[in-house]
């Protein structure tokens, strides 16, 4: 049974797309969200379903947000949870979002200060008073650390998203694993729903819906996507494009039709 809070972030069909708009928290440069009410706007006129934002983007949200909904996207360690939360609760947001880096070295997480063993416990601490406070809680799952990439195997991933839901967190953001076969090990493998995240921009439109339409079939609830929708030229056609596959199970060459 879906909470009212998770009525705002998901569709009846159990279905997101969420637009991540998180970066600037960790990028240098993100000029693209510059104006981020104008990306709010345009995403949600093309069917996105709630925005991924950190506290400054989602604050000044408010007259633009409608009915989307909102996940507040943080920085915690064990210690500052309760706060974080509360100060989540205060803004009104309907979930929170926090990364979690399993076998990081320290130094390899994208603040430079973490472990993957101090992460899963900081994942445990935010569910536990995530769920005292009815918020849903999505772990962004990143095994290795950003630069680990080399070592993100399909297998490495899936396991990286179970030890995720075990932590207690409502879903689970992952990496796409490159092919319906073994992302569908990944969500047969994992407690909780999943979603995938947006990744490096890709070269193609007909790339990213394939990804979208291939992950679908695969058993994700949704996305979470960022660069390859606010990096887009077409962002409002973009995102309709993306909300037909996942809404009405639109093919790619249908769906790309949105966009021109």
């Amino acid at each position: 049974m879906k909470t009212l809070r998770e009525r705002h972030l998901f569709r009846d069909s159990g279905r997101a797309l969420v637009v991540a708009m998180d970066h600037a928290r960790s990028f240098d440069t993100v000029t693209s969200l510059k104006d981020s009410n104008k990306v709010i706007t345009d995403v949600i006129e093309g069917g996105a379903d709630a925005i991924l934002a950190p506290y400054g983007t989602a604050l000044h949200a408010v007259d633009v947000l409608g009915a989307a909904g909102l996940w507040l996207s943080i920085d915690s360690t064990p210690q500052t949870v309760p706060t974080l939360v509360e100060r989540a609760v205060r803004l009104g947001v309907d979930g929170i979002k926090a990364e979690l880096y399993p076998w990081c070295e320290e130094g390899d997480d994208h603040l430079g200060r973490y472990t993957g063993k101090e992460t899963v416990l900081n994942m445990v601490t935010l569910a536990a008073e995530c769920q005292k406070w009815g918020l849903p809680l999505m772990a962004e799952v990143v095994p290795f650390g950003f630069p680990g990439a080399d070592k993100r195997t399909p297998e490495i991933t899936a396991a990286a998203c179970r030890v995720a839901s075990e932590t207690g967190a409502t879903y689970v953001k992952s990496f796409y694993t490159g092919d319906k076969e073994s992302f569908k090990v990944l969500v047969e493998n994992c407690t909780v729903p999943v979603l995938i995240l947006g990744g490096p921009k890709v070269d193609s439109d007909k790339e990213t819906l394939e990804i979208v339409r291939d992950a679908m079939d695969a058993g994700a609830i949704g996305i979470t996507m960022g660069r390859n929708i606010w990096g887009h030229d077409n962002v409002t056609g973009i995102t309709a494009a993306m909300a037909a596959i996942i809404h009405d199970d639109a093919s790619v060459a249908s769906a790309a039709k949105l966009i021109d």
